[in-house]
Order: structure tokens, then C-alpha cells, then sequence
């Protein structure tokens, strides 16, 4: 192997998946909590394969997360409303 492994962390994250239907368009993501992420989720996206890593001050940013997740222009307030309260709750980071 041509790495040298300089860390190495492991810890039981807190994984949640949603199947989402809107009128037109279905979403399932996967939003995973870790204390490596420095306060974002990391929503993976099944429909777009990509994810990025969001939190609550980000919701408003639909131009940056909404097209990498494949989210349609007519689901983004939505999906806002989704992310609003899976990512609000302190919860799921205060674990860590």
C-alpha cells in the first residue's frame, strides 16, 4: 500500500433514509450525522448519486444543494420544509 493511514476515527453514526413523493417526482435520500462533519449532515441523494453537507444555516441555499440532490424547481420549498426539521434538531449532533 502507498498510504500511510495518519487517522483513523470510528463512531456509531446516527443514519436516517426518507422515500419523499411530491405530485411529479419521488426522492430518497440519506441523511448521515457525524461528529466529523463540523456541524453539517451529509444528504446523499439516490435519484442524482451525490451528496453534499448541509445544516440549517444552508436551507436557504437552494441554488447549491438543490441541483446537485436533483431536486425540481416546483419541489424545492418542499424539500426546504423537509430539510427544516431533520436538520434543525440540535439532537443528532449534541450525540457526538
Amino acid at each position: 500500500m502507498n498510504f500511510d493511514i495518519i487517522s483513523e476515527n470510528k463512531e456509531n453514526q446516527a443514519i436516517h433514509h426518507y422515500c419523499l413523493l411530491s405530485k411529479n417526482y419521488r426522492y430518497d435520500v440519506t441523511i448521515a450525522y457525524s461528529a466529523q462533519f463540523l456541524g453539517k449532515a451529509m444528504v446523499t441523494s439516490l435519484q442524482s448519486g451525490r451528496m453534499i453537507l448541509l445544516c440549517a444555516d444552508d436551507i436557504n441555499l437552494d441554488q447549491y444543494w438543490a441541483p446537485k440532490l436533483g431536486i425540481e424547481q416546483e419541489d424545492i420549498s418542499e424539500f426546504q420544509y423537509f430539510l427544516k426539521s431533520v436538520l434543525q434538531s440540535q439532537f443528532h449532533f449534541e450525540q457526538y
